[in-house]
Formats: structure tokens, sequence, C-alpha cells
């Protein structure tokens, strides 16, 4: 990767504004230092519970059904028997029988620590111990609350995973229709003329993607914020209109991964959402002729309004996180552990008692303290009965929103008949500031069922932890401390069709591999994406950057009268001058589409790598 690929943020003190950090007014994003808190694995195994409950049809009413309930109750215990069975394995063990001799002490120890130590696990991070009546209590208070709350009118419901919320059947069918025509209408093309995405093997077809013909910097044009003409901005005027990053109340970024591209920015549409909650676009969405799909710009604008309360959740989450379900001491968690009920081993008796070989001894004892010391586990308190957790939503009605537009579909055939999954990333850059994505999976047919994934990370420096217990946090959160990724998977949900999904952009994603049911069939998923931008600030919009796209300049041209009698040597003029307010031909936004490509995928490993896989060595501590 060259230095030039991204910019270096400017130091707040270069700037004369003085904030105090305490003002940052814009939202959580996945660059900066912050994380979250980890989760315990008791809490993931009360998640788990829950999500694998909201997957039952009708389960708002089930969940108020004894009967029904003491079943699920009971399918769950034997779930988790198993789930506990596989991760821990050595929990079926017997306690190994010590010797009294040292040198059988030590030739048990050579036949045994490698099993141990390194036991086979199957499955995600599980507790250690089967699940109490106290955690089953809690998961089905929780999911009653969930009923509660949930939205019956709209179907919005929050998920098992932090701040990820979901709706079925929200979108109405006429609006489904008529975004099925719609689509029609983009993938009936020629087939030379079909998008289909670099990289994906013939798989995936873009119908509407923010990578092309995206914002150039210094190449681009712009209105200017005071005199309105147009200009290409530079990398330093374009920083400067964007508070974010800039001043003393900046909060720390990682400077470790590369967030800030001094290329391109993907560029989003302006919406109104009145006091009512409708939504109307105010400018043209980028990649999608505003004219020639007039009737699809008015269906997007129908569908996104019924994301408007979604992301009202999300952002109200994101405002006011909730705590984690138990929060314990790292310095105290062995205060209770079972270890305090056996005596400490005595080293000097034991020395005295095998004096032929002293350095044997001294060896044998050292296992038999490791013996003593493998008792000592943490002690992790059950959960306070169950309060329901306050809500706020963050409110988006009478205001103006940012948001990216996508629409993609998977196609699957015989010859081609599986999707291999996606990788874990975050969208955008901090150029596009995305605080949440909308997905909506509006058609899919003969395929398997597929999910996505959510993962958290976390800043080393925020985590308490006493010095060489990775023992105790892997225990407890799943963390591996001893050279372990720093980051907790949180779970996955489904994504059937008519299915909306809203989650914050703090949390990396993952789409699972899936294939086709009938393998003489071919198969599709059909998505549209929505990126809402932190609607805190404002980021270049397709407002203020005029349409890119020379084939559009030249249709229009066509059109008007005389224009198709005049000599080519005119219309050529004509050509150069679009080229030189900022037009470019399909062939040259493909090249840059390219560069961003390479770019955003670099930019994905590095982040990854520093941010949310990060190796974690608790002896460093």
């Amino acid at each position: 990767m060259s230095d030039t690929d991204h910019a270096a943020l400017p130091e707040p003190d270069e700037f004369e504004e003085d904030f105090e950090e305490e003002e940052w007014p814009y939202f959580p994003d996945p660059f900066h230092a912050g994380r979250g808190d980890a989760m315990t694995l008791v809490e993931r195994r009360i998640r788990v519970l829950i999500g694998e409950i909201m997957e039952k049809t009708n389960w708002w009413n089930k969940v108020r059904d004894d009967s029904i309930v003491a079943n699920w109750r009971k399918e769950f215990v034997e779930q988790d028997a198993e789930r506990v069975r596989k991760f821990w394995p050595e929990n079926s063990e017997p306690a190994p029988t010590v010797p009294d001799d040292p040198q059988e002490i030590v030739d048990m120890w050579n036949r045994t620590w490698r099993i141990r130590r390194k036991p086979v696990r199957e499955g995600s991070p599980w507790p250690k111990k089967p699940i109490t009546k106290v955690q089953l209590n809690y998961a089905f208070d929780w999911l009653r609350c969930l009923a509660d709350q949930r939205d019956a009118d709209r179907g919005i419901e929050a998920s098992h995973i932090p701040k990820v919320y979901q709706a079925y059947n929200i979108v109405p069918t006429d609006l489904r229709d008529a975004l099925i025509r719609g689509a029609a209408l983009l993938e009936s093309v020629p087939e030379a003329q079909k998008d289909w995405h670099p990289g994906s093997d013939g798989l995936v077809l873009d119908l509407v993607h923010p990578s092309l013909y995206c914002f150039r910097l210094g190449k681009s044009l712009a209105k200017h914020p005071d005199t309105r003409s147009l200009y290409a901005p530079t990398i330093q005027q374009y920083i400067e209109q964007r508070r974010d990053l800039t001043g003393h109340y900046m909060p720390e970024i990682d400077h470790k991964a590369p967030c800030f591209s001094i290329q391109h920015q993907w560029l989003p549409t302006d919406f109104s959402v009145s006091e009512a909650g409708e939504v109307a676009s105010l400018s043209y969405i980028n990649n999608l002729h505003p004219d020639e799909h007039k009737p699809l710009y008015q269906t997007l604008s129908g569908i996104l309004e019924q994301f408007v309360p979604l992301w009202e959740r999300v952002l109200g989450d994101l405002k006011k996180p909730q705590r984690p379900l138990l929060e314990i001491d790292p310095y105290r968690w062995y205060d209770q552990g079972p270890r305090r009920s056996t005596p400490e081993p005595a080293e000097e008796a034991f020395l005295a008692q095998h004096t032929s070989s002293p350095h044997l001894a001294g060896r044998a004892f050292w296992h038999i303290y490791s013996l003593w010391d493998e008792k000592n586990e943490p002690f992790i308190p059950e959960p306070s009965a169950f309060t329901p957790p306050t809500k706020e939503f963050y409110s988006l009605l009478g205001r103006d929103i940012q948001v990216i537009v996508k629409m993609a579909n998977i196609v699957l055939t015989p010859e081609n008949p599986s999707y291999p999954g996606g990788s874990w990333h975050v969208e955008g850059m901090l150029n596009e500031r995305i605080v949440a994505t909308g997905i909506y999976y509006y058609d899919s047919c003969n395929i398997s069922e597929s999910h996505l994934s959510f993962r958290q990370g976390f800043h080393e420096e925020k985590l308490k932890y006493q010095q060489s217990d990775d023992k105790g946090y892997f225990q407890v959160y799943g963390l591996d401390g001893n050279g372990g990724p720093l980051n907790q998977e949180l779970g996955s949900v489904k994504t059937n069709e008519g299915k909306c999904l809203v989650f914050p952009n703090i949390l990396q994603h993952r789409v699972s591999p899936f294939q086709l049911e009938d393998l003489s069939k071919p198969g599709h998923r059909k998505i549209l994406a929505f990126f809402l931008v932190d609607p805190a600030m404002t980021v270049l919009s397709t407002s203020v950057v005029p349409p890119q796209q020379l084939d559009w300049y030249m249709r229009e041209t066509a059109s008007l009268p005389g224009m198709r009698t005049l000599p080519q040597e005119l219309l050529d003029i004509i050509t150069d001058e679009l080229r030189r307010d900022g037009a470019i031909t399909l062939e040259q936004a493909k090249e840059e589409r390219e560069k961003l490509m390479q770019e955003r995928s670099n930019f994905v490993t590095v982040h990854n790598d520093q941010m949310f896989e990060h190796e974690w060595n608790m002896c460093e501590h």
C-alpha cells in the first residue's frame, strides 16, 4: 500500500478551534479508539437462547404460554449441556490422582499436560458451567419484555444482538412489487452491459453501486459552499469542510489503521423526512437516472420511509448504549473461586520430604502447584432480577438525511451453484461517515438458508485485567489473552425473504455462505441496501456534486433539436467540454472503481488487523 493511498488526518492542535471532547456531537463509528464493552459468555448464552426463540413463528405470543415455555426451557437445557461438553471437554475428565514420588509426578505431568492445556474445542466460546435456573428465568423475562416492546403494527423488533433490529413484511406488497419491476428494468440490459461486480466470479450483479462514478477528490466538481460555483476541491479544502475532521474536540483516531481516503468518496443522496415520517429524495441517486427510472425513485423513497423507525432505534441505542448484563471485577473474581477451599501446597514441606534429588523435587512441586492452580476459576455471579431497559429513540422526523443506495443480486446457476460468503467488514471509510446500515432482502429464490453474522472489537487499553490471567478472561469472556484476537462474535440473524434488517456500523458483519437448494435450477438473492450517513453532520452529496455520467449528458444533448445534424467535429467539442466539467465515460468510471476497490480492500485488511483482529497478549500488560 502506498503512502499516498490514505491521508494522515490533521492533528487537533493545527486548528484554532478549541472544543471540549464532551462536545463531540457525532455518533460512534468504527474508526476511533473507543469501542464497546466485552460481553460475558453467560450473557452471550442468554442472547443465543433469545435469538433461537425469536426465529420461531409467532414467538411473541408463544412466549406467554407456560406449557410452550416449559418445553423450550427443557430443550435449551439439553442443547446447552451438549455445547458445554463440546467446548469444555476437560469438564468430563477426572481430576488426576497425584502420586507421592517426584519422578512419577513429573511423568504423569508429561503424559497429560498437552491434553489439559490444549483441549480440542468445538463450536463458539461457551460458558464452562451449565445454564442455571436463574439464567433461564432471566432469558424468558427478557423475551417477554421484547414481546411487549415489539411494534406489532409494523413488526419491528429488537434482535438478540445488541443494537440490531429487524422487521418482517414491513414493506407493503405494492412497494415490493414496484421494486421488483424497477429492478427488472436495470437487469434487462444486454449481457455485455451487465455490471458483474469485479472479483465476484460472475456471482454478484451490481444494479446500483456507489463505487461506480464515485467522487474523485481533486477531480470531481462540486458546488462551492460559499459561491455555489463549481470547483474541484483539494484534499485540504475537503477536510476543512468536515468539522468532524478538524478541531480540538476530535476524539483520538487510531492512526494505526488507515481510515480516511484522499482519493475517493461514495456519494449519498439527500432525502427529506417530514414530521409525519414521509420520505422524498432531494437529489439524484448516483448511478440511477432520475428520468429513466422515475418510478423507481418513488419506490425507493417509499421503502426508505419504512427504515426510518428502525434506524431511530439503532441511533437511540448508540446514544445511550445498555450496560452489559454482568459486570465483573477481574481483580476480584478469584476471591470466591473453588481453589480457596483447598489449601495451597506447601513448598518447604514438600522439598523437606524429598531431599535426595532437590532439582527433581522442585520440578515435581511446580507440577503439583500447577494442578492446584488449575482449580482457580473466576467466580461468575448470577444476573440480577431482570428489569426492562430504558429505550430512547433518536428522531429523524422533520430533518434531512443522507443515504447511500446500493442494489445488488447474487445469482447462482447449476454451473456456479454456491456463494462462498463474504469477509468481515464495516461499510465505507471515514469519508462517508456511515453510522448504520439497512438491508431489505426483497427477493430470494431456490437458495439455502443464509445468515448475517456480527462481531465487535475492543480497545486493549480499555480492558481491565490481571497480568497473564488468560484463563480467567477466556472463561468469563471467551477472549484469548495469549495471542488471540481482540473481538467477540455476537451471533447471527437469518436473512430470509421479506426481512428488513438494520445495524450500527460499529459492528463488523459478514455474509454466510449459501447455495442452490435444487442444483438443477438457477437461484438468486436480491437486496436493497441503504447506508445512513451520521445525521449529526453533512458530507458531500449529489445535492452539490453534479452527475459524472458522460452518457447521461450525451443522451440529453442528442435529444435537443438540431443536435443530430451537427458535424462530428462539433459533437467532439461538446464532449470535450463536458469532460472538462467533470463528466467521465463508463470505462473511466470502471478504472476509477478498480482504484477505489483496491484501496478499500487494503483498508479492510489493515482495519481488521489493527482494530478487530489485533493480537492480545496479557503478559505484556
